[in-house]
């Protein structure tokens, strides 16, 4: 895999089916194995003249066509890449797009990440969330004219909270939601209350994000055999994110939101004061009415 350097930008990648893919490669090849270099030999020399001069205006047009094909091209991918560029994120130039085919899982036993409630699947998840928490550098805060109202950390950096790492949280409380007695076992009224406006702020994230990046992959449809239902064939290559350049990236830059002593409320005190021992007051992990503090009374 190519490596991701600080600076580079985003690439996306044209994708094509493996259809279209293989016949370009094989008319390729045919083209090299059609040419025969004796027949060129025998040619007079003003027929080799008059070929040069067609040859060379030949390639001029192509050499013009290219230009009239390809600076629009890279008008229009640089808009794509760039036409958002008041969107400022530490990760933007670290991530590269990749064509990528998804599994064919049919049932829950093969889902990594939404099946049957395990001790493998809870590892899975907390592998992802470990990312939950990051840090941003000062400047970034400042260009966001957030520094008053953010949370700060020790070494001068701030906290933050990656909007598709929160996005995976919402799926895992959708998830873990289906199975509240191996999660949230004997739940009061108040926090059965609570779990309902989490998982609708969680829908609603989620539609917002789906909304937001739109994976135009056309999912092509067929016919079962057992129901006359159409079905749909997610067996398409789509424009996805390069996973593992992604998390070697969120591994520079998490927090541990459990170190002793890191987060400390200015109103109420240090959040985990005991680390990972500690005992919080809602488990459910939402706030009802929810205002941001008065950093003026509470810096």
């Amino acid at each position: 895999m190519e490596k991701l350097h600080k600076g580079s930008k985003a690439v996306y990648m044209p994708i094509e089916d493996d259809q279209s893919s293989n016949s370009a490669t094989e008319s390729d090849g045919l083209m090299s194995e059609g040419y025969h270099a004796p027949a060129a030999l025998r040619w007079k020399s003003s027929r080799k003249f008059r070929l040069l001069v067609a040859c060379g205006g030949f390639l001029a047009f192509l050499a013009y066509s290219a230009v009239l094909v390809s600076v629009p091209w890279m008008w229009l991918n640089k808009e794509r890449l760039e036409d958002a560029d008041d969107i400022t994120s530490p990760l933007k130039s670290y991530v590269k797009y990749e064509p990528t085919f998804f599994g064919k899982t049919e049932t829950s036993k093969d889902y990594p990440l939404v099946g049957q409630p395990s001790e493998e699947l809870d590892a899975s998840w907390h592998k992802i969330m470990q990312y939950f928490y990051a840090e941003i550098p000062m400047e970034m805060m400042e260009k966001l004219g957030r520094t008053k109202q953010g949370i700060q950390l020790p070494n001068g950096n701030y906290l933050a909270n990656y909007a598709f790492i929160h996005q995976l949280h919402c799926l895992k409380r959708l998830h873990q939601s289906y199975f509240p007695d191996r999660y949230f076992p004997n739940m009061t009224e108040e926090e059965q209350e609570l779990q309902l406006e989490h998982n609708l702020h969680c829908l609603q994230m989620l539609v917002e994000a789906i909304m937001c990046k739109a994976d135009e992959a056309p999912l092509t449809m067929f016919w079962f055999d057992e129901s006359i239902l159409p079905g749909g064939n997610r067996t398409i290559p789509h424009q996805c994110v390069n996973w593992k350049g992604l998390m070697d990236r969120m591994e520079k830059v998490k927090v541990d939101p459990f170190t002793p002593g890191l987060l400390v409320h200015p109103k109420y005190g240090p959040v985990v004061p005991d680390g990972r021992k500690t005992v919080l007051d809602n488990r459910i992990g939402y706030v009802k009415h929810a205002t941001p503090l008065d950093r003026e009374k509470w810096p």
